[in-house]
């Protein structure tokens, strides 16, 4: 049974009620004109962020008046929308759709803002770049208001959603001061500011240079282990001189700068038995294999999260050397620039776990908490780093096993290197919780323009107007003429 319809609204189709304009121009024509791309439009909010100069464009570009609606149709899941208040140019990847008797422009760009819209579009088509045509949207249903009661609802939704986006403006100031708190956290945990008091309390405490002695020793111990595991499984006696083939790891540059006296500097290299990259085997969805990390797993606030998982079959046959062991630190080496460099431990869940190409797996000596080697990789010294050696391709930032290794950082004493980790768990702990409860402010956030937009378009939000001219009697115009340019349309004969 068909929902009532609020008085004076009609039920319609986007395709009956619009007509996209379909004018194609060379910007260079015009090139004082503002030009609106895709970038310029903010997704879910129907903002404007900005234009260019039409003068800097060299492809074809749509003509819009103002108060036309702009329609991203590329990734129709991020819902780019907007009404310039403008005349201008916009890219070819906009459908532009102008208001008219039936229709506001205002009212329009909110109705394509909403969730049913949104999910109806971005089913239309799958792949990593889905791109939608208008033919394809004209089926969507919607129901229509009186064209005046359409000029309160979008007066009525721009005053709530002023209030709402200055409540969410506060939130996203709020997060990027607690991101600040939890860099400056990082930054004393790794140089030492932390662990100040500690370290008066404890002067004769072992110096990490003779820290760094032992690990280095035990680096190579492992090394000579596996030689010889490998000679025996050969079959095969060790030559002469072939403890010569180990190679020291690259250690701290000369120039380091200072740090707490009973501190020294050394390299991810120098502390690690292992610095691997993952699979790049096919992984499936199939769970009775071996889960596999990737990008995804790794937060940017480097916890792992176990979402949407993928596996290698149990019988694949790096199995045994892809397995991660507690305490394994992951480093996710290709991403954006704001992505690559984030690292994680691998806390032991899940069980028989491993790893993809794209992270590179360290596996920290005795004598260097992983944790305070992911505090150096994840705080300010690490993100200085990693701008300095990446390197950029196509969008994507990079750093390689070779310059992991070489990364330098701050060695205290183990002692202290756990009373750095204690200290600063107290404060990224109640970072954390209050990041949880900010974020959860701004999805709410988020539910409520939704919510408002739903009440909005099933005649909740304000009260009909009985001498409002029906919706109906708007729908009947556009159609009849429409279909009085239709006969006006030359006809071509046949000889």
């Amino acid at each position: 049974m068909s929902a009532v319809l609020p008085q004076g609204w009609a039920n319609t189709t986007l395709g009956d009620l619009i007509e996209p304009r379909r004018v194609k121009v060379n910007p260079q024509a015009t090139p004082t004109a503002e030009f609106v791309g895709l970038e310029h439009v903010e997704a879910h909010t129907t903002k404007l962020l900005g234009t260019t100069s039409a003068a800097a464009m060299r492809s074809s570009a749509s003509t819009f008046k103002q108060s036309d609606v702009l329609y991203g149709r590329l990734r129709p899941y991020l819902n780019k929308v907007c009404q310039p208040d403008f005349d201008g140019l916009c890219s070819g990847e906009f459908v532009v759709m102008p208001e008219n008797q039936a229709v506001s422009g205002a009212f329009l760009k909110h109705r394509l803002n909403a969730q049913d819209f949104v999910e109806f579009a971005s089913h239309l088509n799958a792949g990593d770049r889905p791109r939608v045509d208008f033919s394809q949207l004209r089926p969507f249903a919607l129901t229509l208001p009186p064209k005046k009661e359409q000029t309160r609802i979008a007066d009525t939704l721009a005053k709530l959603f002023d209030q709402l986006d200055a409540g969410i403006d506060t939130l996203q100031r709020c997060q990027e001061k607690l991101a600040r708190y939890r860099a400056s956290v990082l930054r004393a945990a790794v140089q030492g500011d932390l662990t100040a008091a500690w370290r008066k309390e404890h002067p004769d405490v072992e110096p990490a240079s003779n820290l760094l002695q032992r690990i280095l020793a035990e680096r190579r111990r492992r090394w000579e282990q596996e030689q010889l595991r490998s000679y025996a499984e050969k079959g095969k006696t060790p030559p002469k001189n072939w403890k010569a083939k180990y190679k020291e790891p690259v250690g701290p540059p000369p120039d380091a700068t200072s740090l707490p006296r009973s501190w020294c500097w050394a390299t991810v290299g120098q502390c690690a038995s292992a610095i691997e990259y993952g699979s790049s085997a096919k992984a499936h969805a199939d769970s009775t294999g071996a889960p596999v990390l990737r990008m995804g797993n790794i937060s940017p606030d480097g916890q792992i999260v176990l979402d949407d998982l993928k596996y290698l079959p149990a019988s694949h046959p790096a199995l045994a050397s892809l397995r991660l062991r507690t305490g394994d630190l992951l480093f996710n080496r290709t991403n954006s620039s704001d992505l690559v460099g984030k690292t994680a431990i691998y806390s032991g869940e899940p069980p028989l776990c491993t790893f993809a190409s794209y992270l590179i797996q360290v596996r920290p000596l005795a004598g260097l908490r992983p944790r305070f080697l992911m505090y150096a990789l994840n705080g300010p010294l690490g993100r200085r780093w990693i701008k300095r050696v990446a390197s950029q391709t196509v969008g994507q930032a990079n750093v390689n096993g070779t310059k992991l290794a070489a990364f330098t950082f701050p060695l205290p004493p183990l002692a202290e290197q756990d009373a750095a980790i204690a200290a600063a768990q107290t404060q990224l702990s109640a970072i954390d919780d209050a990041e949880t409860d900010v974020g959860s402010k701004v999805k709410k956030a988020g539910l409520l323009r939704q919510s408002i937009l739903q009440s909005a378009f099933t005649g909740n939000l304000l009260p009909q107007d009985p001498s409002d001219e029906p919706a109906s009697k708007l729908l009947e115009r556009i159609a009849s003429e429409r279909e009085a340019r239709q006969r006006q349309k030359p006809k071509h004969h046949r000889v």
